[in-house]
Formats: C-alpha cells, sequence, structure tokens
C-alpha cells in the first residue's frame, strides 16, 4: 500500500472498530449475565452483541481478502462473512428443529439477492442526496462466476422442493458446488478487493502488523458470534413467542436483517464512493454461501444431532423454498448481461415488500410464480448470456475473461 493511500484513509477506522467491538463485548456480557437479565433485555443486548461482531467479521473479512492469497483463504473469507447466519442455521439442524431449519437460510438469501438486484434504486437514491447525476455501471466479467454458481444451485434445489426433503447427498454436492467455487476465484483477478472504511485502515496497518491483527479481529468475532448467536435466536424466540409473534417469521426476517447488517453497510459505502458494481459483487457472494455451503451443511449437522440421513420439509419449508429458488432464478436471469435494469429492481422490491407485509402462504406461492415467471421470460431474451455463465463455474473459460 503506497504512503499516499495510507495518508488518505479515514482516521475515524478506530473508533467504528472500538465501537463495534465494544458492542460484541457487551453482547457477551449480557450471554454471561445469563437468567438473571429478563429475556426482552436479552434479546436486545445479545442482539446487539450479534451486530457489532458481524461488523466485526465483515470488516476483517474484506481486509482480509486483500493480504491473504488462496483458494482455502477465500473459502474461509467466505464462511467468515455468513457466520452469524451459519451458527444458527446448523444449531436448528443439529437439535432437530426441522420447521426452522429453512427460515434463516430462506431469509438471508432473499433479503442479499433482493439488495443486489435493487442496486439502480440504491445509486439514484443516494446519487439524489448527493446532488450528483445517476450514472450507469456495469458488472465485471468475473461475476459470471458467480452467476453460474447460483443458477447450478437453483435448479438443482428444484429436485430438493420437488422430493421434501434436503438430503445428506443433496449436501455432498451443494458442498462440492462451493468448494468449485472457492477454487474457481483464485482466477478472478479482475477487480481489486472492495476494502473500505474499517477494511481499508486495518490495511494502512504497517506491514509487520497487518496480517496479525486482522487474523486475530477475524477469530476473536468468530468466537463471539459462536458465543452468542444461538442464545440470540433462543431470545428472539422466547420474546416474540411471548408477544405471539410467529416464530418462523422472526428467524427468517429479523436475524436476517441484523447479521447482514454490516454487508448492507459496506454496500452503501461502496455505492457512495461510486462502485455500485463491487457492492453487488460482494451481495452476490454472500448469496453462494448461503446457497451452497450453508445449506449444505444442514443435513450433516442434522445427522450429527440424532437424526436421519435426510430433513423432512413440510409444505411453509417447501414454499419458503420455492421462493427463494424463484428469486434467485430470477436475479441470475436479470444480471446474466451484467447490469442490472431499473425495471427489475422495483419488481423485485415490489414483491419482496408484499410477501414481507403479507406473509401468507398464497402470497408466498404468488410471489414465486411471479419470479419464475419473469426468470424464464428473462432467460429467453438473454439466452446468448446464459451459456457463458455454466462455462465459467465449470472451467470451460477463465473466470476473468
Amino acid at each position: 500500500m503506497s504512503a499516499t493511500r495510507s495518508r488518505s484513509v479515514d482516521r475515524s477506522w478506530r473508533r467504528h472498530l472500538f465501537s463495534a467491538a465494544g458492542c460484541a463485548v457487551f453482547g457477551v456480557l449480557v450471554h454471561l449475565a445469563g437468567p438473571i437479565v429478563p429475556v426482552e433485555l436479552a434479546t436486545v443486548g445479545l442482539g446487539i452483541g450479534v451486530i457489532g461482531a458481524a461488523f466485526l467479521l465483515a470488516w476483517a473479512a474484506d481486509a482480509g481478502e486483500a493480504v491473504f492469497h488462496g483458494g482455502l483463504v477465500l473459502a474461509v473469507v467466505a464462511l467468515v462473512t455468513v457466520l452469524p447466519e451459519f451458527v444458527i442455521e446448523v444449531r436448528f439442524a443439529y437439535i432437530q428443529e426441522t420447521e426452522l431449519v429453512s427460515a434463516n437460510l430462506t431469509g438471508a438469501t432473499r433479503l442479499l439477492l433482493t439488495g443486489a438486484i435493487a442496486m439502480p434504486l440504491i445509486v439514484a437514491f443516494i446519487a439524489r442526496r448527493r446532488g450528483r447525476a445517476v450514472t450507469p455501471f456495469h458488472l465485471a466479467s468475473t461475476r459470471r462466476l458467480e452467476l453460474g454458481i447460483l443458477l447450478v444451485a437453483a435448479l438443482f434445489a428444484i429436485q430438493i422442493v420437488a422430493r421434501g426433503s434436503l438430503t445428506v447427498v443433496d449436501g455432498v454436492v451443494l458442498l462440492a458446488l462451493y468448494v468449485l467455487y472457492a477454487r474457481r476465484i483464485q482466477g478472478t483477478h479482475g477487480e481489486e478487493p472492495a476494502v473500505v472504511g474499517v477494511a481499508a485502515g486495518l490495511l494502512s496497518l504497517p506491514p509487520r502488523h497487518r496480517r496479525p491483527s486482522i487474523a486475530a479481529l477475524m477469530l476473536v468475532a468468530a468466537c463471539v458470534v459462536v458465543t452468542i448467536a444461538n442464545p440470540f435466536a433462543d431470545a428472539l424466540l422466547a420474546t416474540g413467542t411471548s408477544l405471539g409473534i410467529n416464530p418462523y417469521l422472526l428467524i427468517q426476517s429479523i436475524v436476517p436483517a441484523a447479521t447482514e447488517t454490516p454487508e448492507f453497510v459496506v454496500v452503501a459505502v461502496l455505492v457512495a464512493n461510486r462502485r455500485p458494481a463491487q457492492g453487488i459483487a460482494l451481495l452476490l457472494a454472500s448469496s453462494v454461501s448461503q446457497s451452497t455451503l450453508a445449506m449444505g451443511a444442514l443435513p450433516f449437522a442434522y445427522v450429527a444431532g440424532g437424526g436421519g440421513m435426510s430433513i423432512p420439509l413440510a409444505g411453509r419449508e417447501l414454499v419458503e423454498l420455492s421462493v427463494t429458488i424463484g428469486l434467485t432464478l430470477f436475479a441470475v436471469a436479470a444480471l446474466s448481461v451484467l447490469r442490472s435494469a431499473r425495471f427489475d429492481a422495483w419488481l423485485v422490491v415490489g414483491v419482496f415488500a408484499v410477501q414481507f407485509l403479507y406473509p401468507y402462504p398464497v402470497v408466498r406461492i404468488a410471489a414465486a410464480f411471479v419470479f419464475l415467471v419473469y426468470a424464464i421470460d428473462l432467460f429467453l431474451a438473454h439466452r446468448r448470456a446464459v451459456p457463458p455463465l455454466l462455462r465459467t463455474a465449470f472451467g470451460g473459460i477463465s473466470a476473468s475473461q
């Protein structure tokens, strides 16, 4: 890193870092206080801790991608970015809470993909606030890798819905897709890592301190997440039950909104710095981790907890998974030409808002139908853009081309 770049780093990054660390420590203290804290206050305190730790993880992962190299490191970075959701999802599978297994997974994935497609609206909003003209943007060709993996994962998940269960064999295939993604991403040299804010501050540290500091921050934040993520989910369920709120909706909506906050903050900063394409790249990479690594790990956690070789999925879980598949196919079709259209953005935001406000099965089914119809239409319109996605994912051409 040059001296000029080091001087240009916002010096407030340390204050932001210590604030997030303080929130994480506060969450751990609330957890240690145990039963003496009322469950409602524990929910708030643990939630603050999870958000603080998630910010630390996001910053450390962004900085780590710039200083560490190799497919294994990139795989670890991808895991770190979805660690809060991953811990909660695997825990529900392990304790045989099959009705909640898909809640956090589908909620987080849909939130990430909605943000990716809605990027033109986010760009226009920030541009108007800053009095700037809205300029068009395109994704780098390297993003075909994420889109290709998402396409394959979504098509593969169709047979999971048709069968009504998530098996260990499915887990093997999905984990293999993640390994393929980690191996292929080694060739994506077309973009610099999207490091801004605190991540850029970490990279401004002296070279001898840079790697140890980033690795230590990642490890400590991961330990905090592992310690308090599950108590937070338990406290949230208890609070929601006492208020008469459906537990499934709590896990699907509130937990992803909390744990995905750091990524959306980073995306907003990237957009504000006129780097919206890298904001989409961040959201797509996290979506890949959710659709392959997180989903693939669930049947193994279920077996480890004493369950069978497959997780049975009831009607509600199948509907939610169908909506997620439909949105994933729509996202891939919309972004296959490496740009996001304004109409697609308004469509996905509108459907997302309706199914969020009216969380009824018939509304969810209608949302899945709308996404699927428009996905088919876009795939037909962009049919020449689809084969390069698959060739990039499976190694026919370099991801950097």
